[in-house]
């Protein structure tokens, strides 16, 4: 018997491991290229349910234990899946994945721009380019449904800011990927692809729905062979002395790593500080130390480059590598050095109860910045675990200088540096159908601020440190995944202050003190999928402990609700909503117990109250994607309704104005509504862009002890046109108008502004190898009750082109205007400023593509 049961079992033993048997091999792409990171999945043939998984490394080579009988399953993104059938006796497979054919919710496509494979829209970056266009920012703004910032690269499709950046699979960048949309260069990219409802990490895909949208840039087969480069420069002239721009670029691209190397210095106006911003933070903290210190420099952002007096260098490394299958790690460093001057007259008038107040100065300002950030991140992402560790410092060393002369003369410095230091942690472990996250994220802020305003001088120094940690849990039920996370929250904030100068009488001018936040929370989370139904209710059950050094403790619990429904009408349409209520948070920066102040002119006061307020949300949003024939349709329309404790005062007493907070309610409701369209014109061989936004909110202040209600409306409209509808002539119109009102009834007064702006463009090719460009603005600026200023700059250029260079003679503000006059309305003031901007300049440019 024991013989019979021994030959028994191990019959079971030889025919399981008959069944089971190893497939290796490799996956490339059609061009014989190996395929990092591509999927295999082992499927039973009759349940469908998944056996084994592994993934291509960074050489497109794989092993996996699959079951005789079973299904083989290679996908990747943006290819065919390949599918064939586990049979014994298999050799070393060599796998060669098609490029997908466009299909979409079984509809197949064909379109020789524009491709959709499943969630992923390729655009063939090619079809759009000009002769002209340079770099992935100058394409990419004339794709429909794509914005681009154009100065600091940020992208936006159908209306909302991509939430990751890609290059061959590889988020290099991080947040900062405005370096490769302003430097890489258009011709080295293939495609642009467009990621739907993208969600970075593969261990969640099957429990949390993503609305978000990322972007994959696919390089051309010969850039990906070596290394790339760029480098322009050029040389010019202007009434004040020379110009000079010089920008070098180089990356390399293997599968297993990436480089990017960037350095670029001009002062020809050219902002390139802001491409090294942060685009992209997502989960992270925010430092909440607040900059008390500011002066009121001019303005330069409506003209930009025409009114930006600059002499800016700034240099960048990124690098990222793979370890394995599943794991990179990255090393991102930036530094920029950069200096700018403004000046212009300015005007301010001040609507107060007790009359009206007119400033007249005007403004000489200089800005000193070195800015230094550095960010290490080792993560690991595979179908079964998540691991992240990421550690940055941003470290800003700032010094302003500022003249003012005429009603209120004042000669100011300010030192207003921020160290900045982050570390995040995120691990993520799947159990089957659960999910246990466990995150922590922090932050160390300081900000040793200085300021000196004649024979005054103020001195802040703040230490901000924040922690959030938190566990969560999800588990799949049917149709529920039903999610849920507790954690703590712990911020301590330590102010000091010391003012001297200023009359005694205002108020306490030398102390210190520190606010602290216990906060924890547990954050249960439904959500339900039906179909193309998707609804998820959310609830953060909070208790929060505060302790300022100057006041008793207090405690209180606080609920914040909120529901979100979603429904993918058809493959185009959508629709959703949005509801909640929301709890705010006590903001540490209004507890201090000093006089600080700000600039010649504001003072601020803090106020100990530990008092929240509550906001009401609607939110209704409606979406349409055609990408194949360029129609994008993004409206949404919020309904606030709020309240805070708190009424923000403002007193003038003899020359300064104090700012602080009084305790009493204030409620306040506004409507927000966002219109962004955009439409291919193929029978003008371009598109038509539309962008609205209108708000208007009611609130209300008091001004030297009385209530002052205000109500305000802004309008802004964006159209933008470019046709190539004339052979080989291309054609750009753009049109914005601003409306800003701002009501004061208890006054018996409104202030309104208008402005336009029209900018078209034309460039038209004199020969193969010659084309000229005409650039012209056009601007209406309301200043004052029915008076307007206008302005029209106009450049020239002449372009020379060869296989690897190009020459450019350009000749910028033709009629050598040297002033832009402009108004603003804030808080019950209206400014005027007529600001000094760059006069004529020529320059010569060279670009030189290895």
């Amino acid at each position: 018997m024991k013989k019979q049961i021994v030959l028994f079992l191990l019959a079971i033993l030889a025919q399981t491991a008959l069944a089971q048997i190893r497939i290796s091999g490799t996956v490339t792409d059609a061009a014989n290229q190996p395929l990092p990171a591509v999927v295999i999945k082992n499927v039973d043939a009759a349940t469908k349910k998944m056996l084994g998984y592994t993934q291509t490394d960074s050489n497109g080579k794989f092993s996996v234990m699959a079951k005789v009988g079973s299904l083989l399953r290679i996908s990747a993104m943006g290819y065919k899946e390949y599918v064939s059938t586990v049979k014994e006796g298999m050799g070393e497979q060599k796998i060669a994945l098609a490029d997908d054919a466009v299909s979409l919710n079984e509809i197949t496509v064909k379109a020789k721009p524009v491709r959709i494979a499943g969630d992923t829209i390729k655009y063939l970056l090619s079809t759009y380019a000009r002769p002209e266009d340079r770099t992935l920012a100058d394409v990419l703004s004339r794709v429909p449904g794509f914005e681009v910032n154009k100065e600091n690269g940020q992208i936006s499709y159908e209306g909302r800011s991509i939430s990751n950046f890609y290059i061959e699979g590889m988020n290099m960048l991080g947040g900062k990927y405005g370096l490769a949309t302003k430097s890489l260069p258009q011709a080295d990219v293939a495609t642009v692809e467009v990621m739907k409802h993208h969600q970075p990490i593969r261990v969640l895909d099957d429990f949390t729905y993503s609305d978000d949208d990322a972007i994959n840039i696919k390089m051309k087969k010969g850039a990906k062979e070596h290394w790339i480069a760029t480098f322009s420069g050029g040389a010019g002239y202007e009434s004040h002395g020379g110009l000079w721009n010089f920008e070098a670029f180089a990356m390399r691209l293997k599968p297993s790593w990436q480089t990017m190397i960037t350095y670029k210095t001009n002062n020809t106006g050219k902002e390139i500080r802001s491409e090294m911003d942060q685009l992209i933070s997502l989960e992270e903290l925010n430092g909440q130390a607040q900059q008390f210190i500011q002066l009121p420099s001019p303005s330069t952002s409506k003209l930009r480059q025409r009114a930006l007096m600059n002499r800016t260098h700034a240099f960048s490394l990124n690098s990222i590598r793979r370890i394995g299958e599943n794991s990179q790690a990255s090393f991102q460093v930036t530094y920029a050095n950069d200096r700018r001057e403004a000046a212009s007259q300015h005007t301010s008038e001040y609507f107060v109860n007790s009359g009206n107040q007119i400033i007249d100065n005007t403004k000489y300002y200089i800005e000193k910045t070195n800015e230094l950030y550095a960010k290490m991140k080792f993560e690991n992402n595979s179908g079964n675990h998540y691991l992240k560790n990421e550690l940055s410092g941003d470290f800003l060393w700032d010094r302003q200088f500022q003249t003012e002369r005429g009603t209120n003369p004042h000669d100011m410095t300010a030192s207003v540096p921020a160290y900045t230091f982050k570390d995040n942690l995120s691990i993520i472990r799947r159990f089957g159908n659960k999910l246990i996250t466990f995150e922590s994220r922090n932050i160390m802020q300081v900000r040793p601020n200085a300021l000196n305003v004649d024979s005054i001088r103020q001195d802040i120094n703040q230490h901000y440190y924040e922690t959030d940690t938190y566990v969560k849990g999800s588990f799949r039920l049917g149709r529920f995944v039903v999610s849920g996370n507790t954690g703590i929250n712990a911020t301590q904030y330590a102010f000091s202050s010391n003012l001297t100068g200023v009359p005694d009488s205002l108020g306490t001018q030398t102390g210190k003190s520190r606010f602290s936040l216990l906060r924890l929370y547990a954050a249960p989370e439904v959500e339900y999928k039906l179909s193309d139904l998707v609804f998820r209710l959310t609830g953060e059950i909070a208790y929060n402990h505060y302790k300022y050094s100057l006041a008793d403790a207090y405690s209180r619990f606080v609920f914040s609700p909120e529901l979100r429904i979603r429904w993918n009408v058809t493959s185009r349409w959508m629709l959703s909503a949005d509801a909640g209520i929301t709890t705010k948070q006590v903001d540490a920066n209004q507890f201090y117990p000093t006089l600080v102040l700000q600039d010649y002119q504001y003072i601020n006061r803090g106020l100990a109250d530990y008092r929240v307020g509550h906001d009401k949300d609607l939110g209704i949003n409606i979406n349409y994607s055609d990408a194949i024939h360029g129609t994008h349709l993004r409206y949404r329309v919020t309904r606030t309704f709020g309240n805070t404790p708190y009424t923000t005062s403002q007193h003038y007493v003899g020359d300064y104005i104090v700012i602080s907070f009084l305790p009493q309610r204030t409620n306040n409701n506004a409507w927000n509504i966002e219109l962004n369209a955009s439409q291919s014109l193929g029978f003008l061989k371009g598109k038509l862009d539309l962008r609205a936004i209108y708000n208007t909110m009611n609130s209300e202040l008091v001004q030297n002890g009385e209530l002052m209600p205000f109500n305000t409306r802004v309008l802004n409209l964006t159209s933008g046109l470019t046709t190539g509808l004339i052979p080989c002539v291309d054609i750009d119109y753009n049109l914005s108008y601003m409306l800003n009102n701002m009501q004061m009834p208890m006054l018996g007064t409104a202030s309104t502004i208008n402005s336009w702006k029209h900018t078209a463009k034309v460039r038209v090719p004199l020969f193969k190898w010659m084309s000229f460009e005409a650039l012209g603005e056009y601007y209406h600026n309301q200043i004052a009750e029915h008076l307007f200023k206008d302005i029209f700059f106009a450049d020239l250029s002449m372009k020379v082109s060869t296989r690897r260079f190009d020459f450019a003679l350009s000749l910028n503000n033709l009629l050598n205007k040297k002033n832009y006059a402009y108004s603003i309305n804030s808080n019950f003031i209206r400014s005027y400023s007529n600001l000094n901007i760059r006069g004529r300049e020529l320059m010569l440019n060279i670009y030189f593509k290895p």
